[in-house]
């Protein structure tokens, strides 16, 4: 077995990936534990597959199956939905922040960031919170710079707006 498809190799991987990885599959679904979940499931497939990938085509090959993993979540969840009468949910930011006192700023950007489109939303939040670099973000999810940094303009806009309504 080469390095490339070795533990050692494996471990690497996971020690370099899965921090951003949970955190854009958090950014999309607003779920901790799933995302935490999701992650490991992730890697249990590159694992399976690891003799299929090639090193540079990595990054975006796992953001691909989580993307793929969250969508499959949300479809199941949509059919699981029109079972259910009159049950609503809260917003899973709430969910994640329950008991913990926020200030009305709090509550107001909270509610912007989960009102943005998807795309615009997990590459504005990858951008602020995981600190990446426009270059990262778009080798991570396979696109190219300038498709970054037009969702982050975009997201930059739209919250401008929505918080200058608020005040």
């Amino acid at each position: 077995m080469t390095e490339f498809h070795s533990e050692i190799w494996f471990r690497k991987v996971f020690d370099l990936h899965y921090a951003h990885l949970r955190n854009y599959l958090y950014y999309l679904s607003g779920d901790m534990s799933w995302s935490e979940d999701a992650v490991q499931e992730v890697f249990l497939i590159l694992w399976e597959k690891k003799s299929n990938i090639q090193d540079q085509t990595l990054a975006p090959f796992l953001f691909k199956i989580g993307r793929n993993l969250f969508l499959k979540q949300k479809r199941h969840e949509e059919v699981h939905l029109k079972f259910v009468n009159n049950q609503s949910f809260s917003e899973s930011t709430e969910a994640v922040d329950q008991g913990l006192e926020r200030t009305e700023f709090d509550v107001q950007l909270q509610s912007a960031l989960s009102a943005l489109p998807e795309k615009c939303r997990s590459v504005f939040l990858m951008s602020r919170t995981d600190e990446l670099s426009n270059r990262q973000i778009a080798e991570g999810l396979g696109v190219s710079v300038k498709a970054v940094e037009k969702q982050i303009t975009k997201a930059l806009k739209i919250l401008r707006q929505k918080l200058e309504r608020h005040r």
